[in-house]
């Protein structure tokens, strides 16, 4: 069990600030309206178009070296495909790493950093807490570019997919990938389970009342909450 949730931690329904630029202070604030944490925004179009760019450069070289098999030119299949792999890992590794710190006032909190930068192989952070404690480790399948973003978390860290998150379905998903920075009513929300009971939804589709950008929590949730808003601060800050 997570330990009893206490001063910010201990919401249930967290608003992210929208429209934030990179660089510039974002806060997120309880069910009352209070500011409880803040951070600094990273949200950049860098590691989509980066990602991209070595995308295009692996699928060239893949489609060079085919033609070169094609044609029983082996050796020179094999120089393109090891060509190609090395400038994609190059221009990913050009991409800054994410790394964030949620302060409640002027006190550190909370850690996320990344730790995997190898291309096409998914995405790694770890949550620490102030001291460096580990809390959790959130993966995401390098697939989920290709359909519903989904989210592993192994909370503790030695305990491998106890919780996940995904996105509602994929139809909404490959829909988002077009429309959704567009037009927010084609944006998905993601599912937060744990031991495969539901415990929390991030909101990123205007319903109901017409808020956005929303992580709710259940009461009884089962998973850290610090762990909730630390995929929340991520999912809002580089999902593309």
């Amino acid at each position: 069990m997570p330990p009893q949730p206490t001063g910010p931690w201990s919401a249930t329904r967290y608003q992210f600030t929208s429209g934030v630029r990179a660089g510039a202070i974002a806060t997120i604030r309880n069910g009352d309206g209070a500011e409880i944490l803040s951070y600094r925004s990273f949200a950049s179009v860098v590691p989509v178009v980066g990602a991209l760019m070595a995308g295009i450069v692996l699928v060239a070289g893949l489609a060079a070296a085919l033609f070169l098999f094609a044609e029983k030119r082996l050796g020179a299949a094999l120089a393109v495909v090891a060509l190609s792999g090395g400038f994609s890992a190059v221009i990913a590794a050009l991409i800054p790493p994410i790394r964030v710190t949620l302060y409640e006032g002027t006190t550190q909190s909370l850690t996320i950093a990344q730790r995997r930068r190898i291309p096409f192989t998914g995405m790694r952070y770890v949550v620490q807490t102030a001291d460096g404690t580990t809390l959790a480790l959130l993966r995401k399948s390098v697939l989920s570019r290709l359909g519903r973003n989904r989210w592993t978390i192994d909370a503790p860290p030695e305990v491998r997919g106890v919780a996940w998150a995904v996105e509602e379905s994929l139809s909404r998903a490959l829909v988002r990938k077009v429309a959704g920075k567009f037009q927010r009513r084609f944006e998905t929300n993601i599912r937060i389970s744990h031991h495969d009971a539901p415990v929390g939804t991030i909101i990123r589709r205007p319903e109901g009342s017409g808020q956005f950008d929303l992580l709710e929590i259940s009461p009884s949730s089962t998973l850290d909450r610090r762990v909730a808003v630390a995929l929340a601060t991520l999912v809002f800050g580089s999902e593309p």
